[in-house]
């Protein structure tokens, strides 16, 4: 398997006692056990080691990293720990349930940060703001996500 492949690789690494290791993408196609242990490895091996870890996969460094860095075309935006980049975001991020033909109208009245599809099949927009955008919004927790859109938003803006 995918993992069982990940954690071999490793382990010729560990042999050598190595004081730095790179991984790009270690989880990417692996099931969630596979990822949950293989983590458990990189975890162990931080220990000991520094471990610089490329990803986009939020939830990975939500789980793993103390620090990190959200790069754009070889350049750092922010450098930060993880839980500091969603706490900037406390009180300024927005949600809202709307049908999917009035995405466009919300983009350009707001800074919708991501939208994506829910349950009763409408999209649920995250909205970053200052203030409540109008009555019709509920306050939501920031995420990594949100803080990883913002990032992105503002060096296009």
């Amino acid at each position: 398997s995918g993992g069982m492949k990940q954690r071999f690789g490793i382990a010729q690494l560990l042999l050598n006692s190595p004081k730095l290791l790179i991984v790009d993408e270690p989880t990417a196609g692996l099931d969630p056990a596979e990822r949950n242990r293989f983590l458990n490895v990189i975890r162990s091996v931080a220990a000991d080691s520094t471990v610089l870890f490329s990803t986009h996969i939020v939830d990975d460094v939500k789980d793993l990293c103390t620090d990190m860095a959200i790069m754009h075309r070889g350049r750092i935006l922010q450098r930060l720990a993880p839980s500091e980049a969603s706490n900037r975001l406390a009180g300024k991020v927005w949600t809202k349930s709307i049908e999917p033909s009035e995405l466009p109208q919300y983009e350009a009245r707001f800074q919708v940060l991501s939208s994506g599809y829910n349950e009763t099949h409408r999209l649920t927009i995250r909205v970053l703001s200052e203030v409540k955008p109008d009555e019709s919004f509920a306050s939501a927790a920031p995420t990594l996500e949100d803080a990883y859109f913002s990032s992105m938003q503002a060096i296009n803006a």
